[in-house]
């Protein structure tokens, strides 16, 4: 979790959301040593997803590329706000992103000062587009924010489009600039920025010089990471020479991850994935819906700890995965150093 920035992350912390944080790290401990399923707290980490609608067409992305098949849609205020105040005596860290681009809700900003009202640790992940303006950006860091992560794979207008299509570098500089000047001026130490920068074969070039170049924009940190790629043909084409972020081997016309996973998927212990319209997944690799465990109207206690969800965890447990986890980056080094 390269996001964690811990004197923000203090702040979330209460003897409480502590306790549960353990118990659920505890019961996945348990199940991984002694056999069996044990679901022992609640989640303390949200993935909610404002909106799988997205501005920009990544060609690896399943909401970019037009391959998600889920109907688009906006998550209603009244659901979030439900979902936040029914859970938040459990949850520590809020992801508010997923599939699409987050900016894009009509009432995102009102998302985030709900989320911090209950002391919620909060990250957005964006491409920055909508952050060029100056009144949203004074919004944002007005919002309590706790982490802005924005997406630029290049460090040159050319190098960026090539992924980023129908993007803009320049707002993108412009989103970091604003929001460091509205930080400034409000005397406030968040939104901290963080650039993310994907490592494919048409950019490791610039990788020597992004970090620099980032800072200079006004981020905070850059962070590289390895690409997330479908099939051995898409990794040909875009993975890096760069041993070191190369997160898949091609075996013939077979992708396989470079390093093995260590040990059963944590994260079906401790942190929930809720859809725009409110349905309840196993994880942020269940794109479409395959796997809904219940819908964030109803209790969460009643959804983590019923049949299906368990069923789940058991068949991760016994190492049979079903297709999504294909993919998966448990256990993976994805922001190599």
């Amino acid at each position: 979790m390269r996001e964690i920035y811990p004197p923000q992350l203090l702040r979330a912390l209460t003897p409480r959301r502590l306790a549960n944080a353990a118990r659920s790290l505890a019961g996945y401990n348990a199940s991984r040593w002694r056999g069996g399923t044990y679901v022992w707290g609640l989640p303390f980490v949200a993935h909610v997803e404002p909106t799988n609608c997205c501005d920009l067409a990544c060609p690896q992305c399943d909401t970019g590329a037009g391959r998600s098949k889920r109907a688009r849609g906006f998550m209603p205020l009244a659901l979030y706000r439900d979902f936040i105040e029914a859970n938040a005596h459990n949850l520590i860290h809020l992801l508010l992103y997923d599939q699409g681009e987050p900016t894009l809700h009509p009432d995102y900003l009102e998302m985030i000062r709900i989320a911090r009202q209950h002391r919620l640790y909060v990250v957005c992940s964006s491409n920055g587009q909508r952050l060029a303006d100056d009144s949203y950006a004074r919004g944002l860091v007005e919002s309590g924010l706790d982490v802005l992560m924005l997406s630029a794979d290049g460090i040159t207008p050319a190098g960026y489009a090539r992924y980023r299509r129908g993007g803009s570098l320049e707002k993108v500089q412009s989103a970091i600039a604003l929001v460091r000047k509205w930080r400034t001026r409000m005397k406030r130490p968040t939104p901290r920025i963080q650039v993310q920068f994907v490592v494919m074969r048409h950019n490791e070039h610039e990788v020597a010089q992004a970090g620099r170049a980032v800072r200079q924009w006004g981020a905070d940190e850059i962070l590289f990471k390895s690409a997330y790629v479908r099939s051995a043909v898409d990794a040909a084409e875009l993975l890096p020479s760069l041993p070191r972020f190369r997160r898949y081997r091609i075996d013939g016309e077979r992708l396989e991850m470079a390093a093995a996973r260590r040990g059963p998927c944590r994260r079906l212990w401790y942190s929930v994935v809720v859809h725009w319209d409110g349905a309840v997944v196993p994880c942020c690799f269940d794109k479409d819906d395959a796997h809904v465990m219940g819908r964030a109207t109803q209790p969460l206690r009643d959804i983590w700890k019923n049949e299906p969800f368990n069923d789940f965890r058991a068949r991760i447990l016994q190492g049979t995965w079903p297709e999504m986890c294909g993919n998966c980056t448990h256990g993976l080094k994805i922001y190599p150093t």
